[in-house]
């Protein structure tokens, strides 16, 4: 399908309007004021685009019966080490002025920064500028670099993004509108909107950092983009995010629909994007899960260049993690994964190595 010189430059900004628009934010009963907003806190996420397999990722690894509170809900497990297709994603905090073009807003408390990382380089993709009052978090507008469009957005209004509290079932919804120009000088308007839902609750297991209490959020985007005050492209796009205190948005994963521009179905750059949380400088762990039982009777056995591992069901886990370390000295212990048996294969190693087992509600 042809696309013209013109949309060619509207549909790379577009894409990161997009991402930008999901929701960063932290929950669980948990204050807007105690998400991460101090200057030099920053965290990083395993990056990737175009991921086969996102509709297994939306789904529980145990299902739950009923609506029960974390911890005791269904289980999402994204502890895989970062896979050959992952870039690094870090996102720093800055003070507001210290942001790119920070100074369009006066009324932000903070600013995010989105840095990719790969074996060659660091590139800054993203700034998002937020302000904290008692409503919740808002969401005031975003610089995106390296565009061939305007890549200021100042929201007007700037959203709500986040309640002051979380509660499962939970529904808010977002509108706002910005200015831009495509090529310098042509005028495009766009207005957005779209609908949040807390539509589940449950133990979220995430690489490096274990296993927490996190509530999902799914939200419905939409945004239509007006030239000269008629509409000129449309697109429609699925946002899924999971809350952890002490962490903010641990995994964010946004579906990508077609755009339509001057009537005609252009696909998106990406069908999908997935970031998954493995370090955070805030983190302390004061509200995760409680003390994780430890199950009876594990027992090893080496055949065939792989150890066997073994235990009895523990009661109350309907899942285990399985670590390992190759010193007791050590307190960095690797996950090897989750399961809802009671046992595991690991491959041998040519050094020693160390097995824990914990169970999980």
């Amino acid at each position: 399908m042809r696309v013209d010189s013109t949309n060619k430059k509207i549909l790379p900004l577009y894409s990161a309007l997009l991402i930008g628009l999901c929701a960063h934010a932290a929950g669980l009963h948990f204050s807007a004021t105690n998400l991460p907003s101090l200057a030099g806190e920053y965290n990083c996420s395993y990056f990737s685009t175009n991921y086969l397999n996102v509709a297994a990722m939306l789904t529980f690894v145990t299902n739950s019966t009923g609506p029960l509170p974390p911890p005791t809900g269904p289980t999402w497990d994204f502890s895989q080490l970062q896979q050959t297709n992952e870039a690094i994603l870090r996102t720093d905090i800055f003070a507001p002025a210290d942001g790119m073009d920070g100074g369009s807003f006066p009324d932000a408390s903070y600013a995010e920064q989105d840095s990719t990382i790969t074996v060659s380089a660091t590139n800054q993709t993203a700034w998002r500028y937020y302000s904290i009052t008692d409503q919740g978090r808002f969401y005031n507008g975003y610089y995106v670099p390296g565009t061939d469009a305007d890549g200021l957005a100042v929201l007007d209004p700037p959203t709500l993004d986040i309640p002051a509290t979380i509660t499962k079932g939970q529904t808010w919804t977002r509108t706002t509108s910005w200015n831009s120009t495509i090529d310098g000088y042509i005028p495009i308007e766009y207005g957005f909107s779209d609908i949040a839902t807390v539509d589940a609750e449950g133990t979220l297991v995430l690489p490096n950092l274990g296993a927490m209490a996190a509530w999902r959020v799914h939200e419905v985007q939409g945004c239509t983009g007006y030239l000269f005050g008629s509409p000129y492209e449309n697109s429609t796009n699925q946002c899924y995010y999971w809350l952890a205190p002490s962490l903010g948005v641990a995994v964010q994963i946004t579906i990508y629909g077609s755009i339509t521009v001057a009537g005609e179905i252009v696909p998106s750059p990406m069908t999908n994007s997935v970031e998954r949380m493995y370090f955070a400088s805030y983190y302390t762990d004061t509200i995760s899960l409680p003390p994780s039982p430890i199950p009876q009777n594990l027992a090893i056995q080496v055949q065939d260049g792989s150890a066997l591992l073994n235990w009895l069901t523990f009661s109350n886990s309907s899942n285990y993690q399985v670590l390992a370390k190759g010193s007791l000295a050590s307190t960095n212990w690797q996950l090897l994964g989750l399961t809802s048996g009671t046992n595991w294969t690991d491959t041998l190693s040519p050094t020693q190595r160390f097995y824990r087992v914990v169970g999980l509600p």
